[in-house]
């Protein structure tokens, strides 16, 4: 059975213990990211440049013009294919980092994200195509039931639309672990990733959904006023400006480094998590409150 107070707790504790190690990691991946993001860029531009001076008269050729989309539309592939990557390796690493279940090893934590990186790629190619055959499936069904009658396949397009809700929501509890399971457990079969998360959670969804609930009532109340100060701020922007650009300047500063500790915060809610419903160690716990 799941303890939701001590994943809080623990949350809590390892937010407090790693603190420093953890904004390091979130620093680290964010020059690592507009590193990669100005060298992608700067590429493009190249070959950009490059592909129109090649075609130098051939405006008004469309199989140069098709050929030149196809290569933008191809790096541009790869940049936003890079930078899911370079998310996904700094989530790996930072919940590496605020895991109980780990030693506090920036080096270790680090490697463990960039390890980690092309399984979560493979996870989500997964989870997009099974997010699209069951939308297909819906869609065909409420299809058929129109052909026999439009009201009644109106009636079980809603119905089958209020089935996804719980069915996502259940699969989210389900799946809630699986950043961990790859970057702690180190499983970096995709399957088996997925096969290790499903068997964690079995029988501890409720608990589990529980638990986020309580996770997004917490972001919604440390972020709240920094949107509340932003969304007056673009509100009086006609009546009052400089009282607008003032209130805007204030909720960016506070929402900033908020912004930072929230990041941190899931990483360590997400090992938490996962301590908890893999039964993460008595010992472990025991140092962590100590």
């Amino acid at each position: 059975m799941i303890d939701i107070g001590r994943v809080f707790s623990t949350s809590f504790a390892m937010l407090r213990q790693r603190f420093w190690p953890l904004v390091g990691m979130w620093a680290v991946f964010l020059a690592i990211q507009m590193a990669a993001s100005t060298v992608l860029g700067v590429v493009m531009v190249v070959v950009g440049m490059a592909g129109v001076a090649g075609l130098g008269t051939g405006f008004d050729d469309p199989t140069a013009l098709g050929g030149l989309g196809i290569v933008m539309i191809v790096f541009m592939v790869l940049f936003y294919g890079a930078y899911i990557v370079l998310l996904l390796a700094q989530q790996a690493a930072m919940v590496t980092l605020g895991s109980p279940m780990e030693d506090p090893v920036f080096g270790t934590a680090m490697n463990r994200g960039f390890r980690s990186a092309l399984p979560f790629f493979g996870l989500s190619v997964l989870l997009v195509l099974g997010y699209f055959a069951l939308t297909a499936a819906v869609l065909a069904v409420v299809s058929l039931a129109t052909v026999g009658g439009g009201a009644v396949g109106g009636l079980l397009g809603g119905l089958l639309g209020l089935l996804m809700l719980p069915l996502v929501i259940w699969l989210a509890c389900r799946l809630s672990v699986l950043v961990a399971v790859v970057a702690v457990d180190q499983v970096f079969n995709p399957i088996a990733a997925l096969r290790r998360s499903w068997a964690v959670t079995q029988g501890k969804g409720l608990r589990i959904l529980l638990a986020l609930i309580g996770f997004i009532g917490i972001s919604l109340a440390a972020l709240a006023v920094p949107f509340m100060l932003i969304f007056f701020a673009a509100d009086m922007t006609e009546t009052s400006p400089g009282t607008g650009i003032v209130l805007g300047i204030v909720g960016l500063l506070i929402f900033l480094p908020l912004f930072v500790v929230y990041s941190i915060y899931t990483a360590t809610f997400t090992a938490a998590l996962h301590c908890e419903v893999t039964g993460g160690g008595a010992e472990r716990l025991e140092e962590v409150f100590a």
